[in-house]
């Protein structure tokens, strides 16, 4: 039974799917110092239910506090758990970047920071939402450093 488990977590959770979400991401992102870092937080973010219907609808104008808004209940469930999040999927994230950079489709420089090399699209039907979230998700981490966000999320350690 627990190799079934086991099975059925490695083909929901395939990296070879969840790759792509991560490149369009770092292509609507400015390029920034250390902003590697920023892609342990892509695939917690949209793939939970509740973020990833925030993060679809998030405009230009829209920040990182607007997201996180204390007064409201339904965005406080936006970060929730969020540092578990990011700890679960943390080894899927390092093969979404190696991925990534076996395929040449992103470039990572001396200062950490992430050039996307080529453009990819969704190729997973199920996954159309999350690829609306992933492009918007740059709009509230923008005018932010690395640690800011990380320090406004509530996520204290990788």
């Amino acid at each position: 039974m627990n190799k079934f488990v086991d099975s059925v977590y490695k083909v929901h959770n395939n990296p070879f799917a969840f790759t792509p979400l991560i490149v369009v991401f770092y292509g609507q992102l400015p390029r920034k110092q250390k902003n590697i870092l920023l892609a342990y937080l892509v695939l917690p973010l949209i793939l939970n239910v509740r973020s990833k219907q925030t993060l679809q609808t998030v405009m230009t104008t829209s920040s990182i506090h607007s997201f996180i808004d204390s007064k409201d209940k339904n965005k406080r469930e936006n970060i929730f758990g969020l540092p578990e999040r990011i700890q679960n999927y943390k080894e899927i994230t390092n093969q979404c970047i190696q991925h990534a950079i076996d395929n040449k489709w992103i470039k990572i420089h001396e200062d950490l920071s992430v050039e996307v090399l080529t453009r990819i699209d969704n190729k997973v039907k199920n996954l159309d939402h999350s690829f609306k979230a992933s492009s918007n998700l740059h709009k509230i981490f923008k005018d932010l450093d690395v640690v800011s966000i990380y320090r406004l999320l509530g996520v204290k350690k990788l």
